[in-house]
């Protein structure tokens, strides 16, 4: 199954254009995105792979932001994670990557189990940030708070960042993060671009 989503910061200008494939033999995701963040406007471009199971193997990211950036991040079978081909230890409990200004990277952790309402998990991950392209291992916890057919609610509350209400469609894929983010249709961009 291949889609094609484009997510909207809620304020701030900027866009996300991705590009999701799920196949029986693993998930691939490649995404450009550009965004201000704490006032520095950045272009990114990143391919993320997972297994079948949605675990996370490797993520390739270019930044460009007064020059370009890039790194490799990835997680063996063992669960050894490597930046650039250099062992990281402090990511040994890690079980996901979070990109900082991407609101696909909350669909890896949310596929992996689905909650009942009320339960809630937490899950630690290897942030990076997508202006300072630093990695460091966080704790994030996930609440759900509603769950329908069509949509589940929940609450995200991320080591360093304010607590956010997610709603997700039936594909587990984020349709808005409160004040951070929203999904769009690129003919609905096209339209806002023309106007």
């Amino acid at each position: 199954m291949q889609q094609s989503l484009v997510w909207k910061p809620w304020t701030n200008p900027g866009v996300e254009h991705l590009n999701l494939d799920i196949a029986s033999d693993g998930v691939n995701a490649s995404s450009h995105l550009m965004q201000s963040i704490r006032g520095n406007s950045i272009v990114a471009t990143y391919t993320l792979k997972y297994d079948e199971r949605w675990r996370f193997r490797r993520l390739w990211l270019k930044v460009d932001n007064h020059g370009q950036r890039s790194l490799d991040l990835h997680r063996d079978i063992r669960g050894n994670w490597f930046l650039d081909s250099r062992l990281r230890e402090d990511l040994a409990e890690c079980q996901q990557v979070m990109l900082s200004a991407s609101p696909f990277t909350h669909t890896p952790l949310l596929q992996q189990g689905a909650l009942a309402v009320g339960d809630s998990e937490r899950v630690s991950v290897a942030h990076v940030d997508l202006l300072s392209l630093r990695v460091e291992a966080r704790q994030q916890r996930y609440q759900c708070l509603h769950r329908q057919a069509s949509h589940a609610v929940y609450l995200c509350e991320a080591e360093g960042h304010a607590p956010c209400e997610l709603t997700l469609d039936d594909g587990d894929l984020l349709v808005q993060a409160i004040d951070q983010f929203i999904r769009t249709s690129r003919q609905t961009l096209r339209h806002a671009n023309c106007a």
